[in-house]
C-alpha cells in the first residue's frame, strides 16, 4: 500500500493525476506504540513533501524523525505535503524505535490549523509547534489535541508537545511556555530565525549572543524537565564544524541536535552518547559507591576523586544510555 502510495503521490507531482486522487487514496489503522527509545540525541527533520526523503526517513539512524510542514514546505505544496503526510502515516506502523513528530505551521498562519485537524488523526509521537510566541500558544495546541485524542479514545497524554522557540518574544516568555503544556517534552533552539528577528546578523550566532541564548535556552528547559535540542547546522557539507558546535552544545546541557542531513546525524548520535571509556568509568563509581553504601560509609574514593552521592546519580545517568 505505502509503495502504491508514493507512486500515485509522485504523479500528483508530474501532474499526471488530479490531487483529489491523493485525497481519495486509502487510510488505514496501522499499530502505535509509545516511544521506547527514551533520548533525543539526534532530530533528523525531514521535508514532507520531498517523497525521496520521506520512504527513507523511518529507517535512518536518529532517535528522532521529524516531519516537516512549515518553512521546509513552500506555500503552493503545503497542502500536498499535508494530505501526503497523512496518508503515509495512516499506512504505516509507529513501533516506538523511533519517535515521529511532525512540525505545524505557526499558530498565527493559514495553515496551522488544517495542519493540526489532518495530522492528528495519523496518531504521531509529537506535534512540534512552530515560533511560538507566548503560552497561549501551546495551551491552544494542548486543548486541540486534548479534544481530539477524548473524542477517538486516544489515551490522554498520547500526543506529547514539542516547540519551536525562534522569536523575541520566546526567549522573553520562556519560563511560562515551558510550563504551559505537561505535554511538553522536548524545546528547540531555532537560533537563525532568531537573529533574524532580533536583526542580528547571522554571523554572530556562534559568537557571545548566540553562547548566552543557548545557556539560557539551556538551563531555563532543564529546569522545567523539558529536553533541549540544538539548533540546525546549515552547512551540511562542514561536519567538523557541526560536530564542534555539537561537542559545545552537549557541555551547555543540550540532550541533542537537530540534523538536516543522515551524516549530521551520525555525529549527533555519537556525540550525546558517553564513550566506552565513560560507561566503563560510571559502571565502577556506581558498584563501589553502592558496596560503601552497604557497609555504613558515605561516600569513596575513586582514582584520587572523593566520590558522593551527586556524582554517583551523574554515573547513574551515564548508565541510562546502557539500559
Amino acid at each position: 500500500m505505502v509503495e502504491e502510495l508514493f507512486k500515485v503521490s509522485q504523479e500528483v507531482l508530474e501532474g499526471k493525476r488530479s490531487f483529489k486522487e491523493l485525497l481519495d487514496f486509502p487510510e488505514g489503522k496501522p499499530e502505535r506504540r509509545e516511544v521506547q527509545n527514551p533520548f533525543k540525541r539526534s532530530a533528523l527533520i525531514v521535508s514532507a513533501d520531498r517523497l525521496e526523503h520521506v520512504k527513507k526517513a523511518l529507517s535512518r539512524e536518529a532517535d528522532v524523525i521529524i516531519f516537516n510542514l512549515e518553512d521546509g514546505v513552500s506555500d503552493t505544496r503545503k497542502e500536498f505535503g499535508r494530505i501526503f503526510l497523512r496518508k503515509f502515516l495512516l499506512n504505516t506502523p509507529l513501533l516506538g524505535e523511533k519517535e515521529v513528530v511532525v512540525r505545524v505551521n505557526p499558530i498565527d498562519s493559514p495553515y496551522f490549523f488544517e495542519d493540526v485537524y489532518q495530522i492528528l488523526p495519523a496518531l504521531p509521537h509529537a506535534i512540534r509547534i512552530s515560533k511560538v510566541r507566548s503560552p497561549e500558544d501551546v495551551v491552544t495546541l494542548d486543548r486541540l489535541i486534548s479534544s481530539f485524542e477524548r473524542s477517538r479514545g486516544v489515551e490522554e497524554g498520547f500526543i506529547r508537545v514539542q516547540l519551536s522557540i525562534e522569536t523575541p518574544q520566546a526567549i522573553s516568555n520562556l519560563k511560562e511556555i515551558l510550563s504551559a503544556s505537561e505535554r511538553i517534552d522536548a524545546a528547540y533552539l531555532g537560533i537563525l530565525d532568531l537573529f533574524a528577528e532580533l536583526g542580528v546578523s547571522q554571523k554572530f550566532q556562534g559568537e557571545r549572543l548566540g553562547s548566552y541564548l543557548r545557556e539560557k535556552f539551556s538551563l531555563e528547559c532543564r529546569l522545567a524537565g523539558v529536553c533541549p535540542i540544538g539548533p540546525a547546522y546549515q552547512d551540511y557539507q562542514d561536519l567538523e564544524g557541526f560536530k564542534r558546535e555539537a561537542e559545545f552544545e552537549r557541555e551547555l546541557g543540550f540532550c541533542g541536535k537537530m540534523a538536516i542531513s543522515v551524516r549530521q546525524s551520525k555525529i549527533a548520535l555519537e556525540v550525546f552518547s558517553p564513550s566506552e571509556e565513560e560507561v566503563e568509568e560510571a559502571k565502577e563509581i556506581v558498584e563501589l559507591y553502592e558496596r560503601a553504601l552497604k557497609g555504613g560509609k558515605g561516600g569513596i574514593t575513586y582514582k584520587g576523586k572523593f566520590i558522593d552521592q551527586p556524582i554517583y546519580k551523574d554515573a547513574l545517568n551515564t548508565l541510562r544510555f546502557c539500559s
